[in-house]
């Protein structure tokens, strides 16, 4: 805390080099808080077998390139790098710009899911596959262009593309388009709920299950990844119209702003998924409590179950115990069930159903 405290104080007085020193250290901090972030929320998510809804397998697949992106920043570009591209450099700007780019086609889908949930009824199966291929597919031939054309190298403060022609056209372009889309579609999605749960006079108390269920643990990433999106956005720009000047106060702040805010897309998207109201439940100290000691009590009990098995021959089977020859009341439905006899008051007699 006291070094970055003094690299900032250094920024202040417009020290070039100690701004690159504070954007290093602000993406090494915020790139750790969103590799915690995405970590426990991946856990979480299979300890409590979340991944079986197609909603939340979308945050699933949003959170792995979030889990990506930041383990390219903890590397600190070297004077290798700056006079002869290494390999590692060339490998870490393959790796930061396909986790950014596939980032992007995750929250272009998720606007897509968003409108076909709020205007018809989509084919789950089928969408879901075309959404995957669609998001590595070209997530990775976007990557591979800079590759094959020789264009990774040093960028400043990280690997990645140098020359802004090749950024434009593989990702400043594409995605400044999909930005533009997915800001139409959630304007569309805002007025259709609007429509049907704040402007109208009653509500279905189904469809507002429905809602609750489906869209709205997933309602709010895109607007909040548009968000997040600006301070970057905004840099690129300034940097690339403007250029850069030694003592640039703007340049190093918003240089700073967006190396603290790029990382930290894993963390924001883990906090809301955590926050929400049932997911919140969950979290909470008595019920972690309990369903970490009811996991353990699994555990313990397959691996006595395990211990306790013979061989018959070629036959595993468990070896006999008490517990074994304990009867067990039989499951029946309501169409195998035995009804009692009961008693008609009226004529004092048995009927038996």
């Amino acid at each position: 805390y006291n070094e970055y405290k003094s690299y900032l104080r250094n920024v202040v007085e417009q020290n070039n080099t100690t701004c690159h020193e504070v954007v290093r250290l602000s993406k090494q901090i915020a790139s750790s808080l969103s590799l915690i972030g995405c970590s426990f929320t991946f856990f979480f998510m299979m300890f409590h077998k979340k991944y079986k809804s197609f909603t939340n397998r979308l945050i699933l697949a949003l959170l792995l390139p979030s889990f990506i992106v930041p383990c390219t920043c903890f590397r600190k570009v070297d004077d290798q790098d700056q006079t002869n591209t290494s390999g590692v450099c060339i490998a870490s700007a393959f790796i930061f710009n396909f986790g950014i780019v596939s980032q992007r086609l995750i929250i272009l889908c998720v606007s897509i899911y968003l409108l076909l949930l709020v205007t018809s009824a989509p084919r789950f199966r089928y969408l879901e596959l075309s959404f995957h291929v669609f998001i590595w597919s070209t997530a990775l031939m976007d990557s591979l262009i800079p590759l094959y054309s020789n264009k990774y190298e040093n960028a400043t403060d990280w690997c990645w593309i140098k020359e802004f022609k090749f950024q434009m056209g593989c990702y400043y372009g594409p995605m400044l388009t999909f930005l533009v889309v997915e800001i139409c579609i959630y304007a569309i999605i805002i007025k259709k709920i609007r429509e049907e749960f704040v402007g109208a006079d009653r509500i279905d108390p189904d469809r507002y299950a429905w809602y609750k269920k489906y869209i709205k643990p997933i309602y709010y990433y895109p607007l909040v990844n548009i968000v997040l999106a600006i301070p970057t956005t905004g840099f690129r720009m300034y940097d690339n119209f403007r250029g850069h000047h030694p003592g640039d106060k703007i340049y190093c702040t918003l240089l700073t702003l967006h190396a603290t805010i790029f990382p930290l897309w894993g963390l924001v998207y883990s906090l809301m998924f955590l926050l929400d109201v049932d997911t919140r439940r969950l979290l909470l100290p008595s019920i972690l409590c309990r369903d970490i000691y009811n996991a353990s009590i699994g555990i313990v009990s397959s691996s006595r179950l395990n211990s306790r098995t013979h061989v018959f021959g070629n036959e595993t089977r468990p070896t006999p115990s008490l517990n074994d020859y304990v009867m067990e009341e039989p499951l029946l439905d309501e169409s195998t069930k035995i009804q009692q006899p009961t008693v008609d008051m009226s004529t004092n007699t048995h009927v038996t159903a």
